[in-house]
């Protein structure tokens, strides 16, 4: 009778527990690497903020269009639609959680210190930035 007793007070802790476990995108950092960032938004959202939608717009509209000069200079390029991500650099795997800005970019490298880049930026503008963090001879060089 113990062991029952024990067994469903487990199971009724382990859930909740369980539940609070949110699944988010992990991305291993084997080169050059920018993750753009949105927070989460419904239709009901879009439709009642003006505001919401023009900058998903804007947003989408320069992540379109950065993607293949990115990936021609052998930078991977991701988007996430969440609240945080995570960034694996060997067996270690740091948890990133925007600040007040909820959205922007986050530049990663292998052994280089990320760049956190907030508000949502022109394609022009990202591509400067790629060459400003990972040097004009790494964004010049294809995979």
């Amino acid at each position: 009778m113990k062991h029952i007793l024990l067994v469903l007070i487990l199971l009724t802790v382990a859930i909740p527990i369980g539940a609070q476990k949110k699944k988010f995108p992990t991305f291993d950092v084997l080169r050059p690497m920018i993750v753009a960032f949105f927070p989460p938004v419904t239709e009901v959202e879009l439709q009642h903020d003006p505001d919401t939608t023009e900058t998903l717009s804007d947003f989408q509209e320069y992540t379109r269009r950065v993607r293949e000069p990115l990936h021609t200079r052998g930078i991977e390029f991701h988007e996430v639609y969440g609240n945080r991500f995570g960034i694996r650099r060997g067996k270690t795997v740091v948890i990133f959680t925007p600040d007040k800005v909820q959205v922007g970019y986050y530049f990663i490298a292998p052994n280089k210190k990320p760049r956190i880049e907030y508000g949502v930026n022109t394609d022009d503008r990202l591509l400067q930035m790629a060459d400003e963090y990972f040097g004009p001879s790494k964004t010049a060089n294809p995979r």
